[in-house]
């Protein structure tokens, strides 16, 4: 009886032991165990992940009860103990060891698709880092370090083990991959949209001057119009080292950027940049040469830099003594920090925010404005601090200063800058902007010409004649300078301090002004045409006009639009194109009365301020279920894709001056065009919130990791690449 109940125990655990002797009308459980049947088990892929045994463990295709070791080419029972026992036996041992003495590495049995995807997961680290370099302005030679900290950081992650990245492939990939990827998808958009052109020169701090393109064209994946980078290249290179920047060679630097990607001609429709000769002359510039061989393309002057040289030259029939007295105050404290403290401590008696001077810049004229206005707030203690320094000292650089800061009429010409400036920098900001403005613009301009011309001319005149008829410089139509309007704190400092009474100064100070807005007035009337055939009738694309039923009474047809803008009508092969212009009246016609047809997101457009272009986006968007709408549509983005601005190819070079820097002014305009494209690559569109962190390398950028792409330009460039690598110090 001992002996059975020592056999039991040492299968059955003492509780169950226990309760197997307390219940007779039970069996034991070792009883059940003996009759329960033996379940098979499937290979499982979890296992090939093992460390044990990825480099050797495999199914058998044909059986999924059934394991296989690579190395010693035999199969087993698929169980986990079975292969884990294999793993440990002696005679799988030695053939691990007779392996690993003919200096064959033990991955060499893991599978395909193991390799690929360790392979794949290395280089998309490496184009994230090369990604997040190019997007920060970091210097390519950091990556030197970079590498290899990660591998000391990071010891048990095999990709940043195997990250293998040095400044001469970093390159490569910003340049021949990244780069030359979002190259390639611009180009396939190009082929079939419509879209503008801007363009502008710049000298970088290694005095190469380069032209700069940007491109400006609907995008169907972000919904919106977005002006994106193309390409920039060097005005005089290297083989043609003779050749200026003529109209005629930067035409061809501009046409040939294009014809090389095999971008067609009818898809330009619009040009942009700034008013200089080169660019926009009557005859030997690069607009003229647009307008011959592009026919019915619509050229624009930048609205930014008319209203900056309308400022400078309205601002130059004003006494230099309200220049020199700016500039005179900056450059007296800009460099001193005991004087700045000195200020300081007026500004706290007299409770005013210690705000610095700021500098008058001497190409901007419209800088003035904050300049104006940091004086304006600082006057009473600049005027407490210089009195005591010029009483002090004695200097000569304050004794105008501090005679200029106690003549009230000075402080009247910075009361009028303080209310006409505004005028111009407010106009343009609004154009600087990444939004559609384009339908705003000839309502804008006019406002303030109109504003101006009511300053100082009779009101009658002005709003009974035509703008365009209206001629600033008739003496005959201008009204008394006490009826002039200068703004409200001009009209107050002049009841309040008594300058009525000098009587010379006063008419000094009037004609001053008179004589700034009439030329302002001039230059604008110069640089716009007030009655401008294409600008004013884009307005009718907003919202508010396009889907108001009211409006088709003033403009019951779109053909007025279409015949300046003949370029943007989207023609296919085989078209007729008088069909198509009927069909864009159709449907023209057709829209406010379609409404209720269509989401309420596009009808409550019609009282929002959203951009144009988020109209027209959803209605060639949900017209395509209607199967309307749709010809409109590619006909109205087109248009809002003209240009209005330079400010795109301002801001391109604002990039090129923070990767172009004094310790980085070797690297070359191809890494540099590389860089900018990666970057655009990295962010997205205007209206996109993306990053180096969630940048997703494609497919083409993955088939571009090789050593063949890479390094393409190795062969052919050797010198220009080696600058390229080591000149970014």
């Amino acid at each position: 009886m001992l002996s059975n109940v020592s056999k039991i125990s040492s299968f059955v655990p003492l509780d169950n032991m226990s309760n197997s002797t307390n219940s007779s009308d039970e069996e034991p459980n070792f009883a059940k165990k003996a009759k329960s049947k033996h379940r098979s088990q499937k290979f499982r892929e979890e296992w090939c992940n093992l460390d044990d045994f990825k480099y050797w463990l495999k199914r058998v295709e044909k059986d999924p009860f059934k394991a296989k070791c690579t190395i010693c080419n035999v199969t087993m029972v698929a169980e986990f103990s079975n292969i884990k026992g294999h793993s440990k036996g002696k005679k799988h041992n030695q053939h691990v060891k007779g392996v690993q003495n003919k200096q064959r590495s033990i991955k060499c049995f893991t599978t395909n698709d193991t390799t690929s995807s360790q392979n794949e997961s290395v280089s998309k680290a490496e184009l994230k880092l090369s990604a997040y370099i190019a997007e920060h302005n970091i210097s390519y030679s950091s990556i030197d370090h970079l590498s290899e900290l990660f591998k000391e950081i990071f010891p048990d992650s095999k990709i940043a083990q195997k990250i293998s990245l040095k400044r001469t492939k970093l390159t490569s990939i910003v340049k021949n991959v990244i780069g030359a990827s979002h190259k390639e998808e611009l180009c396939s958009i190009l082929q079939n949209t419509k879209f503008s052109i801007l363009t502008d020169e710049s000298t970088d701090i290694a005095s190469i001057k380069t032209s700069c393109i940007v491109v400006r064209y609907f995008d169907k994946d972000t919904g919106r119009i977005e002006s994106k980078f193309w390409e920039l290249k060097n005005v005089f290179d290297e083989e043609n080292s003779n050749q200026s920047a003529t109209g005629e060679h930067l035409y061809k630097c501009i046409t040939e950027s294009f014809a090389k990607q095999k971008v067609p001609q009818q898809n330009v429709i619009g040009f942009g940049s700034d008013g200089c000769s080169v660019m926009m002359g009557i005859n030997n510039s690069v607009a003229s040469r647009f307008k011959k061989d592009y026919p019915g393309i619509f050229v624009m002057k930048c609205i930014c830099h008319s209203a900056h040289l309308c400022a400078s030259e309205a601002c130059k029939q004003l006494p230099k003594s309200c220049e020199e007295l700016a500039r005179g105050i900056f450059n007296f404290l800009h460099s001193s920090a005991k004087r700045q403290n000195a200020l300081m401590q007026f500004q706290k008696f007299l409770d005013l925010k210690p705000h610095k001077i700021l500098h008058p810049s001497q190409t901007r004229w419209l800088s003035l404005e904050a300049v104006t206005k940091r004086i304006i707030e600082q006057w009473d203690a600049l005027r407490l601090y210089f009195t005591d320094t010029y009483l002090e000292q004695k200097l000569h650089t304050t004794e105008f200063i501090f005679n200029s800061l106690n003549d009230p009429f000075m402080k009247l010409h910075f009361y009028f800058l303080s209310w006409i400036l505004p005028k111009f920098t407010e106009l343009n900001k609004y154009f600087q902007t990444e939004r559609v403005v384009i339908t705003d613009i000839h309502e804008k301009i006019r406002l303030l010409y109109t504003t101006i011309l009511l300053s100082f001319m009779k009101r009658d005149y002005v709003l009974r004649t035509d703008l365009s008829s209206i001629q600033p410089n008739n003496g005959q139509h201008h009204i008394f300078d006490s009826q002039m309007y200068l703004g409200v704190m001009v009209q107050e400092h002049i009841n309040k301090n008594n300058l009525i009474k000098n009587k010379e100064k006063l008419k000094y100070f009037y004609n001053h002004c008179r004589q700034f807005l009439q030329t302002s007035a001039i230059e604008i009337k110069k640089r716009y045409d007030m009655n401008d055939q294409v600008l004013s009738k884009i307005s009718i694309l907003s919202a508010k006009n396009s889907l108001s039923n009211a409006f088709r009474d003033e403009n019951p047809s779109i053909l007025p639009l279409v015949t300046y803008m003949k370029r943007a009508v989207p023609i296919k092969e085989n078209e007729d194109y008088n069909e198509i212009i009927q069909k864009l009246d159709d449907q023209w016609r057709a829209l406010p009365m379609s409404l209720h047809l269509l989401p309420e997101s596009i009808t409550k457009l019609q009282y929002s301020n959203d951009d144009p272009d988020v109209l027209w986006s959803y209605l060639k968007k949900y017209g395509k279920d209607l199967n309307e709408f749709q010809e409109l549509s590619d006909f109205a983005l087109a248009v809002l894709c003209l240009p209005v601005s330079n400010a795109d190819c301002e801001r391109v070079f604002s990039n090129v001056n923070n990767i172009k820097t004094k310790s980085r002014n070797k690297l070359l305009t191809n890494t540099i065009n590389g860089n900018l494209l990666t970057k655009q690559c990295v962010k997205g569109g205007h209206f996109e919130t993306k990053n180096c962190i969630n940048f997703t390398p494609t497919k083409p950028m993955f088939n571009k990791m090789t050593s063949s792409v890479l390094y393409s330009n190795a062969t052919q460039e050797p010198y220009l690449e080696l600058d390229i690598f080591f000149g970014d110090v």
